[in-house]
């Protein structure tokens, strides 16, 4: 039994500009699978049908500062994306074990959202990254989930290579 409480975190820009002192809050990507509700003719009940693909992610983060080098990520040419890398450090409470759970994600930033001003509060920016092709989720150094557009979708699930025959066949 384990009581795991986050500690700290950070996003990275193109492995060289780290927010720490500006963000605020970061949402990782919700995982969501595509479902189709089925019914056979000759039953009362129907399923959810599953394993159709995964919706799109998208990556919410706000900073609590006014920095052209983050809005200016923003849009850019078809095809153009960058390089994001989210940490954080995770404490166990009964032991005291550190762990890392980090994300690379290759997107785009797809929303540059400026909060409201108000005299004596500080403003900053609501991010998304979105148009994302490849997501990798790591705990401690191990690739717990990666998703690859490009290579026909999950390449490793719950630590294990996955779907390693569909990319066999479809891309040689």
């Amino acid at each position: 039994m384990s009581l795991r409480i986050l500690r700290g975190f950070t996003l990275f820009l193109n492995d060289t500009r780290n927010l720490f002192f500006e963000i605020e809050t970061m949402k990782l990507a919700t995982m969501e699978e595509n479902t189709e509700n089925f019914q056979p003719g000759g039953s009362d009940m129907e399923m959810a049908i599953s394993g159709l693909g995964v919706k799109a992610f998208e990556v919410p983060f706000k900073c609590k500062a006014h920095s052209p080098d983050v809005a200016g990520l923003f849009g850019g040419p078809p095809g153009v994306r960058q390089n994001f890398t989210g940490r954080k450090l995770v404490i166990d409470e009964k032991d005291g074990t550190e762990a890392e759970h980090a994300v690379d994600i290759h997107g785009r930033l797809t929303k540059v959202d400026p909060e409201e001003m108000s005299a004596g509060k500080a403003a900053g920016y609501d991010h998304m990254i979105g148009s994302i092709d490849s997501y990798s989720e790591m705990w401690d150094g191990r690739v717990m989930h990666r998703f690859n557009f490009w290579t026909g979708g999950w390449e490793t699930w719950n630590f294990e290579p996955v779907n390693s025959a569909r990319r066999r066949i479809l891309f040689t």
